[in-house]
């Protein structure tokens, strides 16, 4: 063989090296089905196919094996109002893990329409959740009696007493026995659980964005989805020079960064919250001079009442009822309209100094939750004497023909459906799915979260057309179409039930528990994180001292222990990227975001005084702050909403009369 002809061979085979090195990186081609039926509830006014596309793609479930078990993401590409929009879409990440991004559509569709002005948006659903291969049991699969002789794996113990208690607590929690039955089923489903993790979930994303083929990205991630979006950034620093999709900016919001144990964590947000508020006090010229030092004076008082409870007057104080009231004084007071009318935190400085003085004004008025006052503008103030009178029952009148008049419409809006229905071609059954899906998309946060349960309980028990009836009636306007289905009907529309129960709640438990067990397994070190809870300053503020402890047992019992898993280092990355977080968020607290952002080259941060999770999307300024980056990455957008929401909101109160 000549030289040359040796030369050309080993060229060859440097270069055939080199492009499996690259496809390493870019991954394995994923098919893309574009224009799919979306099957789930978009605003009403999105059409398909024009202003909203939607697809699947289909990906590897283990990326190292591309030609085994494949498995399906689902999105819709939210298109820009513009004719000329940006050529750089925003992706959106979810949080969780498991939350779905696509059962809530209608929501982000709003919070998103500055930034749709100008440009796409995509929002998807992460392996393993709601509508992209969900990791779905049965509520009578997970919640079967175990039998008596059941075989556990070995489950851990601990010497510490309180570690032991809840350890042995865990036990008894549903998690427990679904973990135990669902296991098994998913298996059976041909899952590979040990595939369920945010090292993949990035894979999916860049195979998403490399299909796509957009001319960039601009990466929106809040709470969990911060995660995945800190990694990809981390994937991007590790492949440089890899054929990847370029990335123009990044926003993190609420943020769970990887060098952070936010499982264990968890203990300390409301604690944070509480102290902070004081700090915040004293950072603000006139709190700051009406209680000096009062962020220490609260930690003072506290473990006073901690060690001895309180006693003014006939009333006293324990710990834990202090606690209460400093814990419920982060969440909003609203009024009967749902307006927000005040938060107790604004009380917080003022409590602490009339406590020291003997003083319960301020505590009973948060405890019973007469502060903050109800507003009541002066022009809608109670009417009083003989005219008032007259006044309040014209009023109630009034109120009585609105009512009617509401209760006449919607009986008109249900007999225009049914007659579209039953005109349309649609089969009934399929138009009873999509108004139970649009029922469950205007539920508020907690019954969509119980709402599963609901399902459940009417598809295990007896089908029959009352039944459904009833169901449908809980959703408005689904409940007038089973009157005008047939017997086949009434059969079909439990059928289609079935089909999309899988897809119908916000939050997959079990991708939570997977993806945490596979992602962080290695960091849960029960001794040490129950260590630094009794050493912090405050130790009685700590709360939810059980997530990590349930998460471990957890993890055995799924099968899913890689030890191999501690702390990520911090990610560092030079993309432009803000960094947000709400000053009461219980989820994902500001010291979270200022541990992520200290790495981060070129990062902006935006601390929202008194936003809750996922302050980006919250009121008016949250959307704005947002969008104004997206726009001009390179320099801290204007926060002024944001620094002066708690001066013009909510300002501190210095003192009683007020």
């Amino acid at each position: 063989m000549s030289h040359f002809t040796l030369y050309r061979l080993l060229l060859i085979l440097l270069l055939f090296s080199l492009s499996l090195s690259a496809a390493s990186a870019q991954e394995s081609p994923a098919t893309l089905n574009t224009q799919i039926d979306c099957s789930f509830v978009l605003p009403p006014d999105e059409v398909i196919g024009s202003t909203a596309l939607c697809g699947e793609l289909t990906v590897p479930e283990n990326w190292d094996l591309p030609n085994g078990r494949s498995i399906t993401i689902s999105y819709v590409v939210l298109k820009a109002h513009s004719e000329s929009p940006f050529p750089d879409p925003v992706i959106y990440l979810e949080g969780g893990p498991g939350s779905s991004a696509l059962f809530k559509v209608p929501f982000l569709a709003e919070a998103f329409v500055e930034i749709r002005r100008y440009r796409d948006v995509i929002l998807y659903d992460q392996r393993g959740t709601a509508f992209s291969t969900p990791l779905f049991c049965p509520s009578e699969v997970a919640n079967a009696p175990l039998p008596d002789d059941l075989s556990l794996p070995e489950l851990p113990t601990s010497t510490d007493t309180e570690i032991q208690t809840l350890l042995e607590s865990a036990q008894t929690l549903s998690g427990f026995s679904a973990a135990i039955n669902c296991r098994p089923y998913l298996e059976a489903q041909g899952f590979d659980l040990s595939q369920y993790s945010t090292a993949n979930s990035i894979r999916d994303l860049v195979a998403m964005m490399t299909t796509l083929d957009y001319e960039a990205y601009n990466i929106y991630g809040i709470s969990y989805g911060t995660n995945v979006a800190l990694e990809l950034f981390r994937y991007y620093e590790e492949n440089e020079g890899a054929p990847l999709p370029a990335l123009r900016s990044g926003i993190i919001d609420g943020v769970v960064p990887p060098n952070v144990d936010t499982r264990g964590g968890q203990g300390y947000i409301y604690a944070y919250n509480i102290l902070r508020v004081f700090a915040d006090c004293e950072a603000d010229a006139a709190c700051g001079t009406a209680f000096p030092n009062i962020r220490q004076r609260a930690v003072d008082l506290l473990l006073r009442v901690g060690a001895e409870p309180l006693t003014i007057g006939d009333e006293t104080i324990e710990f834990e009822s202090l606690r209460r009231v400093l814990t419920d004084g982060l969440q909003y007071k609203q009024s009967d309209t749902g307006d927000v009318i005040g938060i107790g935190a604004q009380y917080f400085p003022l409590l602490i100094a009339e406590l020291e003085q003997g003083i319960l004004t301020t505590y009973v008025g948060l405890r019973d939750g007469t502060l903050p006052p109800a507003s009541q503008p002066e022009a809608q103030a109670p009417a009083s004497g003989v005219f008032g009178s007259i006044a309040r029952d014209a009023g109630t009148l009034a109120e009585t023909a609105r009512d009617l008049t509401s209760d006449i419409e919607a009986l008109q809006r249900e007999s225009q459906r049914a007659s579209a229905a039953l005109s349309g071609d649609r089969p009934l059954p399929e138009v009873f799915i999509q108004d139970v899906r649009l029922g469950i998309s205007q539920l508020d946060s907690l019954s969509a979260t119980f709402f599963p349960a609901v399902l459940d309980m009417l598809l295990t028990g007896e089908r029959n057309r009352e039944n459904l009836a009833a169901f449908g009636a809980s959703l408005d306007q689904a409940g007038a179409l089973v009157a005008l289905m047939s017997d086949a009907e009434i059969e079909e529309a439990y059928r289609l039930l079935d089909g999309i129960r899988p897809t119908i709640s916000p939050a997959n438990i079990i991708t939570l528990d997977v993806i945490s067990c596979n992602d962080r397994y290695g960091s849960f070190d029960l001794e040490a994180l129950f260590a630094g809870f009794r050493s912090f300053e405050v130790p009685g503020l700590i709360s939810k001292v059980d997530v990590s402890v349930n998460q471990k047992v957890a993890c055995i019992l799924w099968g899913l222990t890689p030890e191999n898993t501690p702390l990520r280092p911090p990610v560092t990355t030079a993309l432009p990227i803000l960094v947000s977080n709400g000053s009461v968020d219980v989820e994902t607290p500001v010291e979270w975001g200022e541990a992520a952002s200290q790495s981060l080259e070129n990062a902006y941060f935006v601390n929202f005084a008194y936003f809750p999770h996922g302050a980006s999307t919250q009121f008016s300024c949250g959307p704005a702050v947002t969008a104004a980056f997206v726009l001009d990455p390179s320099r801290m957008p204007d926060t002024g909403c944001a620094d002066d929401a708690q001066a013009a909101w909510f300002p501190f109160v210095l003192s009683g009369a007020e």
